[in-house]
């Protein structure tokens, strides 16, 4: 995985999750963090866990399958890989959606 797509992901993370995060987070801490978040949302604010998928854009289809296989503490750490990984996707097309075109002064059809 790319460390600034990574660093990327956990400031915007950060952000959406009202998480307080140091410079040079690990995948594993920011899972960790985020889970911990989640299920604080899901017990205590279910309207704002909602709100976070629909502001990261994460299948409400894949949390609800991995709810359904998984009950236990670990599907908070499922959730929240969904969520990174959402995330990062977004990052990544958007810098690809960025790049320049090749601009040779002629319309091309």
């Amino acid at each position: 995985m790319d460390s600034v797509i990574f660093q990327e992901t956990a400031l915007q993370i950060s952000a959406d999750a009202a998480l307080s995060i140091q410079p040079g987070i690990t995948y594993d801490q920011l899972e960790e963090m985020l889970a911990q978040r989640l299920e604080e949302l899901i017990s205590n604010n279910f309207q704002l866990f909602v709100l976070l998928l629909y502001k990261i854009d994460v299948a409400e289809s894949k949390v609800r399958a991995v709810l359904e296989a998984d009950i236990s503490p670990s599907a908070y750490r499922k959730i929240a890989a969904l969520l990174i990984e959402r995330q990062q996707q977004k990052i990544i097309s958007r810098k690809e959606s960025k790049k320049p075109i090749d601009d040779d002064d002629e319309e091309k059809w």
